[in-house]
């Protein structure tokens, strides 16, 4: 539940807010790598990973019951 977004674009809070994902941007400047990420801590717990990790086992979207 990783969403890289295009290159140069900036990961934001408000994008994840309430969802489980996790956004992750990228750009190049001056020779570095800048990276960010923004995630909803409430949603990405040890609960949230396990409700995840069920609906992989049974064939369910990965999303399930979590987004």
């Amino acid at each position: 539940m990783v969403r890289v977004l295009p290159a140069g674009e900036v990961a934001k809070l408000h994008a994840v807010q309430h969802t489980g994902f996790c956004d992750i941007g990228y750009q190049a400047a001056r020779g570095h790598l800048i990276l960010t990420s923004a995630i909803d801590n409430l949603l990405k717990g040890a609960a949230s990973q396990a409700v995840q990790c069920l609906n992989l086992k049974f064939g369910f979207a990965e999303t399930t019951a979590i987004v």
